[in-house]
């Protein structure tokens, strides 16, 4: 029996949005679960946000492709079956970039997906969602064009080796942090990281230190999660032991109280292959826990020029750790492989053209089936065109999350800032239209960004004008589709709820790998903007204001930012001495 026709429509949809990108990927979910099906119905309506029917219906859809994909069976390499709304199969074929019907076949029980998506007693060609059919190794292209099968998946690209051995490794060594339900296990430990958190967000009397944002000592709380979690794995504490808290790690202020922290980073070292710029940052966080450890013992006084905690011996022997680290890190090669990732900036620009005209044939194709559905009396989309309406169409929401992957990209373009900024923005506190300059600006006060502190206010960060127009279309018509909860202006499409730090690298990434092949990152178009300026004529006073700009100072930016070879940064002194000799006795 095959699933009516709007269903399959609505099943093609949510796999997209779903993010995947080829039958292998859906393939590679779906296989684990073969003995314990109802888990995966679980994890599409939980992670993915289906409902109930659509999470049983793609449940049963998986598990048959699974099954068919083991069993060898393959898509025939003169086309692929695709049903069709009267009732018979077609096989579709492919040349010249067109599809035609070579023949027909009776309905057969089967329960096949229509457009040629999935038949579920074959193995299944996602590519088809995107691209037409899989004929002959090629596939077609909704646009007529065509790309080779062979196009490596997302996630099978790897920038970093170091990364996939942490990956592949064992699970004691992969997964070594405190568990999920530590405070249950740990209460006491729960209670000291509780305190542990306030000691670095909350002003106090006695503190040593300027209290830190609350994004920063979240980072420093999971170093301390991966710290303890190996450091009770290392002793073997079963669970019932006695309470168990940081001060029993590191009994007395002596510096051999930090062999505890030393033998973790040398087995971070020796298991993870950690890079000497993750070690830094590490043992930073680190060096904040044993602050908090320690807070009632020290009598330094900043105030009268004593360093904060100078006085506790193990803090001095953990800072003399980090010191190391990083000046480890200045000189040591990075662990990705920047060409996997790298694009010039005109590449990245075309990147957001593309994404561009990708969304305009989206929105062309849903004003095109709105006003068919309209003429014809339906209220399919019709009915929820409105903002506000509590129910949109999955054409809609398609056309609104595209919408933000573009206008994201586009953002970065006009203020390469770190992606915070971005996930960040509120409507009418941090993101403001100035009507005088007919476009959309940030503005950030000391707490916005991550060098508020030495910077203070910052300038506004201006959007192009030529901008103003989609932020304010977006804003108008396609966020509500999103269904947002609170004045974030970028939200998740399933959730409502702002983007995360997973959201924006995987909307930039895949994006840039869309339309390049390079699995780009949020935080490298800043040093991708840097590294292009810097190689064209531009002035000093212009660098120094772009460091302005960015938030960052001008050695910030040439020594961390700027990514081009030693030969590309001489290349200028070259040419000066080539044209002075030119003038003197080489002639």
């Amino acid at each position: 029996m095959s699933l009516p026709s709007n269903t399959q429509d609505d099943i093609l949809q949510d796999i997209k949005e779903m993010g995947f990108t080829s039958s292998s990927e859906l393939y590679l979910l779906s296989k684990d679960f073969v003995d314990r099906p109802e888990v995966l119905g679980s994890l599409l309506k939980n992670d993915f946000g289906l409902n109930p029917i659509k999470s049983n219906l793609l449940r049963g859809v998986l598990m048959k492709m699974v099954s068919a994909t083991e069993q060898g069976e393959q898509i025939s390499s003169n086309g692929i079956t695709a049903e069709t709304r009267n009732g018979t199969s077609e096989k579709v074929s492919a040349k010249n970039g067109e599809n035609k019907v070579s023949e027909q076949h009776p309905r057969g029980e089967d329960g096949t997906i229509q457009n040629g998506f999935i038949k579920t007693n074959s193995a299944v060609s996602l590519d088809a969602i995107n691209r037409g059919s899989t004929i002959n190794g090629q596939q077609t292209e909704l646009n007529g064009t065509s790309e080779k099968a062979n196009t490596p998946l997302f996630k099978s690209v790897i920038v970093n080796q170091k990364a996939k051995r942490r990956h592949t490794s064992t699970t004691n060594q992969h997964n070594y942090g405190l568990p999920s339900n530590y405070k249950t296990l740990h209460p006491t430990l729960a209670k000291d990281l509780e305190e542990f958190l306030d000691f670095m967000i909350m002003p106090s009397a006695s503190v040593q230190e300027s209290p830190i944002r609350k994004a920063t000592a979240t980072v420093y709380i999971r170093h301390a999660k991966l710290f303890l979690g190996w450091y009770i794995n290392d002793i073997g504490l079963e669970q019932g032991h006695a309470p168990f808290t940081v001060n029993d790690i590191f009994p007395d202020k002596n510096a051999t109280s930090a062999q505890p922290i030393i033998d973790f980073i040398l087995w971070l070292r020796r298991t993870r292959h950690i890079s000497d710029s993750y070690e830094a940052n590490m043992l930073r966080g680190l060096t904040k826990l044993l602050k908090y450890r320690y807070r009632h013992e020290s009598t330094a006084d900043p105030s009268y020029g004593e360093k904060s905690f100078g006085d506790i011996p193990v803090v001095r022997e953990l800072r003399k750790l980090h010191r190391d680290a990083n000046r480890r890190q200045i000189v040591s090669p990075r662990s990705s492989e920047e060409d996997r990732k790298w694009l010039d900036w005109d590449e990245y620009l075309d990147v957001v053209r593309l994404l561009k005209e990708d969304l305009e044939k989206e929105i062309q194709c849903y004003e095109e089936k709105a006003t068919t559905r309209s003429r014809s009396k339906r209220s399919n989309i019709g009915d929820s065109d409105c903002p506000g309406a509590a129910n949109f169409t999955p054409l809609q929401r398609k056309v609104a999350t595209k919408f933000q992957a573009y206008l994201i990209l586009s953002f970065f373009s006009c203020v390469p800032d770190r992606q915070r900024t971005f996930r960040e923005l509120e409507i009418d506190r941090s993101f403001l239209r100035d009507s005088k300059m007919n476009c959309w600006t940030i503005k950030h006060g000391p707490d916005d960004y991550k060098t508020g502190k030495t910077y203070g206010d910052r300038p506004p960060l201006v959007l192009a004008q030529e901008l103003t127009p989609a932020i304010d279309d977006f804003l108008e018509r396609w966020r509500p589709c999103l269904q947002p909860i609170g004045n974030h202006f970028f939200v998740q499409p399933r959730t409502g709820k702002a983007f995360t730090q997973d959201t924006v690298y995987s909307l930039v990434a895949r994006s840039c790998f869309k339309h390049t092949g390079k699995k780009t990152n949020p935080h490298l178009l800043r040093d991708m903007i840097v590294t292009h300026v810097r190689g064209s004529d531009a002035s000093e006073k212009e660098l120094e204001a772009l460091a302005l700009y960015m938030g960052h100072s001008i050695a910030m930016q040439r020594n961390s930012y700027d990514r081009r070879s030693m030969e590309q940064k001489v290349a200028p002194a070259v040419e000066l001495l080539r044209n002075v000799n030119a003038r003197g006795s080489f002639k």
